[in-house]
């Protein structure tokens, strides 16, 4: 049995537009027509159902989500564009894997069966998510981004089409002992009359392609040093590196002070130069949409006329990003797939997923 693969132009997905309400309405204000692509990717980037990977390694009671295709207009846009652009295969690589749940979305969706044109490397720096990864255990919530698993009766054919990729590698295992989801978060939860929780595991015949490493995307060039890749995945992780807290209440100065000294700009300009050199010429750069991705404090290295105080969220916020400058700096990549980032402090808005690798002596030949 091969796992079906997913005809794209079937599904015209969109990211929500903006409209207006009809002219009976008192108020003529904007609002955004929540899909269900929408109300997905909310729940994926707000849901507390993981404890693996605690902010800081240590800081207690906050929690990082974790759930099978997460932002899947991203995650489906990108695999198409690579097996479009690398039809006989090629390798990608997968930083910040935590339990491995992006790995597993990314081989259904871009690979079938046992045959594998699109290997996938996976890393992380903690070695707590390495252990929970390893652990091969994975849970499912009836309300979370990847809750049409669960939910046949709300599957339309997309939905259907991905279950049945989803269930060719996975299979359901009894609640297991071990506590991969916070018990206090689990009990409240519990509590919701219409809430239910399903077990996965990998089966043991597609384990082999599942193997989470110790690697750091600051290290790219010593990561499999003797190629390039097609692809490299780096989503909703950059926070990490930049020391970008924003929405969130800190009070300890050690915190303050790493958000005040780090030079977000020399950072991020590392990793995207990297990255650049790492992959194959029309190569993608896959990021995240969550607002630590696109939104982002000042530092001490922040020029004045660059950032400005917001009232609503007490943050001294840059007014661009500097990730997308990085990216867009001297041509080098060029945006490809725009989702939107779901915020509830600053409303929703566009943002750009995928860059595409311009290869410069072509542009200059051409």
């Amino acid at each position: 049995m091969q796992i079906p693969q997913i005809n794209f132009q079937t599904f015209n997905i969109k990211p929500p537009t903006l409209k207006k309400e009809s002219s009976n309405v008192q108020s003529e204000r904007l609002q955004y027509e929540k899909s269900w692509l929408s109300l997905s990717n909310l729940k994926a980037n707000y849901l507390v159902n993981f404890k693996s990977l605690k902010a800081d390694s240590e800081t207690p009671y906050k929690y990082l989500g974790t759930a099978f295709y997460r932002d899947l207009f991203t995650m489906m846009n990108a695999t198409k564009l690579i097996q479009d652009t690398f039809p006989e295969g090629t390798d990608i690589l997968e930083f910040a894997a935590s339990n491995g749940e992006e790995a597993i979305t990314l081989h259904t969706l871009i690979n079938d069966k046992h045959n594998i044109p699109y290997p996938i490397h996976s890393y992380d720096v903690s070695d707590k998510a390495i252990n929970y990864a390893n652990l091969n255990i994975h849970s499912v919530f009836c309300d979370s981004s990847d809750g049409f698993l669960i939910n046949p009766e709300s599957q339309n054919a997309m939905y259907k089409d991905l279950a049945r990729c989803f269930f060719e590698l996975m299979e359901e295992i009894p609640e297991p002992d071990s506590d991969i989801n916070d018990k206090d978060f689990m009990n409240y939860r519990r509590k919701e009359k219409d809430f239910s929780v399903k077990y996965y595991k990998v089966k043991d015949e597609y384990l082999p392609y599942f193997k989470i490493q110790k690697g750091d995307i600051r290290n790219l060039p010593e990561i499999v040093p003797e190629k390039q890749v097609g692809a490299i995945f780096f989503r909703n992780a950059f926070y990490h590196l930049t020391n970008n807290h924003i929405f969130e209440h800190i009070f300890d100065k050690p915190v303050l002070d790493k958000i005040w000294y780090t030079n977000k700009d020399e950072v991020i300009e590392d990793v995207v130069s990297k990255v650049y050199d790492k992959l194959l010429p029309g190569g993608f750069f896959v990021i995240g949409n969550d607002e630590k991705e696109h939104v982002y404090q000042a530092d001490k290295f922040t020029p004045r006329e660059e950032y400005y105080f917001d009232d609503v969220t007490d943050e001294y916020i840059r007014l661009k990003s500097p990730l997308e400058k990085a990216l867009l700096k001297d041509g080098r990549f060029k945006p490809v797939v725009t989702s939107k980032c779901y915020t509830y402090s600053l409303g929703d808005f566009s943002v750009h997923t995928v860059w595409q690798k311009v290869e410069k002596e072509k542009d200059n030949a051409d």
